[in-house]
């Protein structure tokens, strides 16, 4: 399993590698190997050679994981989602005079080239009507490079993000995604020799799934516990944690910082993104030759997960907020990704 602990979108699978959640679901002698990436592009590639059967990600790399035919995979669910709260994060250094985003024009701003935030700034870009230099590199050294003053903007997601702003008091907020109108969700992909060869194995997966994203939903202190026991977290503390996934960017966007989905059929506004606007609009940008086709998506997997597990559990696996208003299902809107 391929897992990012620096999103914190996804941090059901550290719920999942954390506890024993997983093995209340898995057929007998089926277990699960966990392996850490920075980024979803990694968990992507390893995907497409071979080295991980199912992987947690950011709308970006999911799709492009998908869309790659070296290994077939295809998307069984969501990692969530949010309104440009988790991945679409502009931040600059404490002092700056950028006060808002269209003021990054002309500048340098950082960013992970196949993430989730990349697709974010190509869409403001777009919408501005701007243009920036973009430096590819990784998260950490986004954040490096604004404490040192090498550039003047960066786009990343959480709970890096907030380390920067609240743990380390170097970079502040300036917007999210939530002034465009722009979501970012987190998906999962799963080869396709896992699900129709080893689909009980698959399928309990999934109901871990379920469960974990239940308890990252209602059980904040267990979840923050949980989390805490990632080495790959040691240098954050519990604080930032809790900022990075519970509470909400202060620049008074009033949205909600996570929004608890795995059912992409159900979750409107994230499904229209993941099968429809962001394979188009990454289309037109280059970042992929073609929209993934309709067999690449495949809901049917957590379908049966979910009617399996509901006769199993006194909880509602289509409800992960368990009536708290943190559906796994009925999120309804537009998910267009352009204008304010």
């Amino acid at each position: 399993m391929g897992y990012q602990p620096f999103s914190a979108h996804a941090w059901e699978a550290l719920i999942m590698k954390h506890s024993d959640i997983p093995q209340q679901y898995l057929p007998d002698d089926y277990s699960l190997e966990w392996q850490s990436a920075l980024q979803g592009a990694v968990i992507g590639n390893r995907i497409s050679v071979g080295k991980n059967q199912a992987g947690w990600m950011g709308d970006m790399p999911a799709l492009t994981t998908i869309a790659q035919t070296e290994t077939p995979a295809s998307l069984v669910g969501l990692a969530n989602w949010s309104r440009g709260q988790q991945c679409n994060l502009l931040v600059v250094p404490k002092d700056s005079d950028i006060e808002k985003t269209s003021d990054i024009a002309g500048e340098t701003v950082g960013v992970t080239v196949g993430a989730c935030s990349h697709r974010y700034l190509l869409r403001v870009l777009e919408e501005e009507g701007i243009d920036v230099t973009i430096e590819d590199t990784g998260i950490s050294t986004i954040l490096a490079n604004l404490r040192e003053g090498r550039i003047a903007a960066g786009v990343g997601w959480e709970p890096s993000i907030a380390k920067s702003v609240f743990q380390d008091d170097l970079t502040r907020y300036v917007s999210t995604g939530a002034e465009y109108d722009v979501i970012d969700a987190g998906g999962i992909p799963m080869t396709d020799d896992l699900i129709n060869n080893h689909r009980e194995a698959a399928k309990g997966i999934l109901k871990a799934e379920l469960e974990a994203t239940r308890v990252l939903a209602t059980d904040h202190e267990r979840t923050l516990d949980l989390v805490e026991q990632e080495q790959d977290l040691r240098y954050f503390n519990r604080s930032t944690l809790r900022w990075g996934v519970y509470k909400d960017p202060p620049i008074g966007e009033n949205v909600q910082r996570l929004r608890y989905a795995t059912d992409y059929e159900q979750a409107t506004e994230p499904g229209r993104l993941m099968k429809e606007t962001a394979p188009e609009f990454l289309t037109r940008q280059g970042a992929l030759e073609a929209p993934p086709p309709d067999d690449r998506y495949k809901p049917e997997l957590l379908n049966e997960a979910a009617a399996e597990l509901d006769d199993a559990v006194e909880w509602s696996p289509r409800s992960a907020g368990n009536g708290s208003g943190a559906t796994n299902g009925s999120a309804t809107g537009n998910a267009s990704g352009s204008g304010r």
